[in-house]
């Protein structure tokens, strides 16, 4: 389904530009692609191989300022971004080699403390960071003296990334890879006694779900062109956590619309005032308690 479907949907998404216009709308689409991407990548760790992480966040931090100070220093745009994911897959490996004895909450807890030290980090490494301040006035997207400007161009461009990144989640799950991330989920003794190596499959899951969130990250970073360390709190950590679940653990359809879902709908309710958080909060707690199975499970009962 996800092979068919999925470029379908990537090509009704083309003319959105022309039908929101150009305007704040826009801005909040291109927002939810970038979520997207980033909970794309999350699906490797907590959908395929069974582990709870909270450092997207962090990840997309890294990959995000990693980018702004290189692209400060002159490097070009697409050189910095590629940097930035290789100093995101390290310290995804960092991440995943001392956790591999953890399990759920323990595991929960580690990343969560990962991500609280990459934003002190960023808080208080103020000669690279700037600090509470962050970066401001990056170059941008683009190569060379090309710069991408207007919403609809980066929509397009960031659409055009969140279907590469999606084919090629597809690609790895149907992957040797791909199929030894689901065995060590679902039993992970019985995976070892079948050959599978559990401990590089579950640090591969780690750096590839770093990478993506530092991709995230650094298309973010010349999207708006100012980053700060507030953008990548453990708090943005557990929204793409819920966004994940919202979609359907394990679903990469499912994760692209819970992103989409979870980014949009704050800004549907903001007109509620003071009302917005706490019906959004019992909006979010109905769709997970009704919804277990996520968006994608509630699309496989109603599809014929």
């Amino acid at each position: 389904m996800t092979r068919h479907v999925v470029p379908l949907l990537f090509l009704l998404a083309v003319p959105l530009p022309w039908l929101l216009g150009a305007g704040y709308t826009l801005q909040v689409a291109n927002l939810a692609l970038l979520n997207a991407i980033a909970v794309v990548g999350l699906n490797f760790v907590t959908g395929w191989t069974g582990q709870i992480s909270f450092g997207q966040a962090a990840f997309a931090g890294i990959g995000a300022y990693v980018t702004a100070v290189l692209s400060l220093a002159a490097v070009p745009f697409p050189v910095a971004l590629l940097l930035a994911l290789v100093v995101a897959a390290g310290a995804g490996l960092l991440l995943g080699l001392p956790t591999l004895r953890l399990r759920t909450f323990y595991l929960a807890m580690a990343t969560i403390g990962f991500g609280e030290i990459v934003r002190l980090v960023l808080l208080h490494w103020e000669g690279v960071t700037g600090g509470s301040s962050g970066l401001r006035r990056l170059p941008g997207i683009g190569v060379g003296p090309y710069v991408l400007e207007g919403e609809a161009a980066h929509f397009w461009l960031l659409l055009a990334v969140l279907g590469l990144t999606v084919l090629a989640a597809v690609r790895i799950r149907e992957s040797w890879l791909g199929r030894a991330m689901l065995a060590t989920r679902d039993a992970e003794i019985a995976a070892e006694l079948a050959g599978v190596d559990t401990v590089r499959v579950k640090v591969a899951a780690f750096m590839l779900a770093a990478v993506y969130a530092a991709l995230s990250g650094g298309l973010y970073a010349g999207y708006v062109r100012y980053v700060s360390p507030d953008g990548f709190t453990n708090q943005q950590a557990v929204l793409l956590f819920t966004m994940l679940v919202l979609g359907g653990i394990g679903s990469i359809p499912g994760a692209v619309a819970g992103a989409a879902v979870l980014t949009i709908l704050p800004e549907l309710l903001r007109g509620l005032g003071e009302w917005y958080l706490v019906i959004y909060g019992l909006g979010v707690i109905a769709l997970v308690a009704f919804l277990p199975g996520g968006l994608a499970g509630l699309a496989r009962r109603v599809r014929p």
